[in-house]
């Protein structure tokens, strides 16, 4: 289960073949559990009962358990941590500052839960 197909992530990379689709699973991976990490919220291996789930069986609604789709910009920001980890596949970066996301983070922000006031 995954926030991000593999097909979405190799759209957004501009990827049109085979060869690499282990290492982008890979990528998006990360991305995901970087993302739940900053949101602490669950990874999603770790929650079946996420109601953040895409591609899968819509779960059976209550009224007092709302069927929310994946945030739009929590898929975005999984897809620019994909293209990051895509991009910089190397343990060092010569001649520049390695950073946070900015935009990836700034796109989580306001889907974090329990940090406090």
């Amino acid at each position: 289960m995954s926030y991000v197909t593999l097909a979405e992530a190799k759209a957004h990379l501009l990827v049109i073949h085979n060869f690499d689709d282990t290492l982008i699973q890979q990528n998006i991976d990360a991305a995901e559990a970087y993302a739940a990490n900053y949101m602490n919220r669950p990874a999603i291996e770790d929650n079946p009962h996420c109601t953040w789930l895409r591609n899968q069986p819509v779960p059976a609604v209550t009224s007092s358990e709302p069927n929310d789709p994946v945030p739009k910009s929590v898929v975005q920001a999984i897809l620019l941590l994909t293209a990051d980890y895509w991009e910089n596949r190397t343990a060092t970066i010569v001649g520049t500052i390695a950073t946070p996301n900015p935009a990836a983070e700034n796109l989580l922000w306001f889907h974090r839960i329990g940090m406090g006031i």
